[in-house]
């Protein structure tokens, strides 16, 4: 008779993890300076989202309906990104940013509701100007996750480039962001990671 043999796997024991988790070799430093400068983008794209809520907010008894509509479109576009931004850094290693959704938006709302409609526009153009410079400020950490074969990350920046070059093309096509105004200094939490 044949005595049915249990087979072995072969294949060295995994832990379950997620899809973007860096392998065991990738360097942790470069990981958690990623993660920074991923929590600076987020900050700007959440700002940036409130100056949109406020303009939104301020349109309610306007009857342009489209412009409204806009307002709505890029404001849940820019809460999406930092969603999406805010997931990463937490597949990456870092702390959930969830209760800074609200702590940004608080610290926010004082200051965009006392903005004129001109100055709400204008602020919206610094945080796109600002969230248009991570393609450049993660090239180095892309770089790096090549030459390391770490692609977990170097998807979760693709994939991060692809979501803030989203959202900056939707305010560039329809709102004149341009800063006519002098430029306010960019956020600590930008000048941080950029350095």
């Amino acid at each position: 008779m044949n005595s049915h043999k249990r087979v072995q796997d072969s294949r060295p024991y995994t832990l379950a993890v997620s899809q973007y988790s860096a392998p065991p070799a990738a360097g942790v430093s470069d990981r958690m300076a990623l993660t920074e400068l991923m929590e600076g983008y987020m900050t700007t794209t959440l700002e940036l989202r409130q100056y949109v809520r406020s303009l939104e907010a301020r349109l309610r008894n306007v009857s342009f309906v489209d412009v409204r509509q806009l307002f709505h479109r890029i404001g849940d576009a820019s809460e999406r990104c930092a969603s999406f931004l805010d997931e990463r850094i937490q597949d990456l290693g870092g702390h959930s940013r969830n209760s800074a959704l609200n702590g940004v938006s608080a610290a926010h709302e004082d200051i965009a509701d006392t903005l004129s409609f001109a100055g709400c526009i204008h602020q919206i153009g610094v945080r796109t100007n600002t969230l248009a410079t991570f393609a450049s400020h993660t090239k180095s950490f892309m770089d790096r996750a090549v030459i390391n074969g770490d692609y977990n990350s170097l998807h979760v920046m693709t994939d991060c480039v692809y979501q803030i070059s989203q959202l900056i093309a939707l305010i560039q096509i329809h709102l004149p962001t341009e800063p006519s105004m002098p430029a306010t200094p960019p956020s600590p939490s930008l000048v941080r990671h950029s350095v």
